[in-house]
């Protein structure tokens, strides 16, 4: 699973991206040592405010730009035939 934290547009560019770095990283510590999710299953990414699902112009598009996303990645296993 993919892990990408996002932040609204407050802050400067830099900080912003190690913000929701961190961000992605705290989510998936809580989920390898509360829930028992294998740390290596899980990757994360920071996104910043390069994504914003809502404007950041008020409060609320504000706070819908704070956010975590989960990406579920696929692995396939392609077997050789010789």
């Amino acid at each position: 699973m993919k892990i990408v934290g996002h932040t609204d547009s407050d802050g400067e560019d830099s900080f912003n991206m190690t913000l929701s770095a961190k961000r992605a990283a705290s989510v998936k510590n809580t989920l390898a040592s509360e829930f028992g999710i294998k740390a290596n299953r899980m990757t994360t990414e920071g996104k910043g405010e390069s994504e914003p699902v809502s404007p950041n112009n008020t409060p609320e598009g504000k706070a819908n730009n704070r956010r975590v996303e989960f990406i579920k990645l696929w692995i396939f296993m392609v077997q050789r035939i010789v």
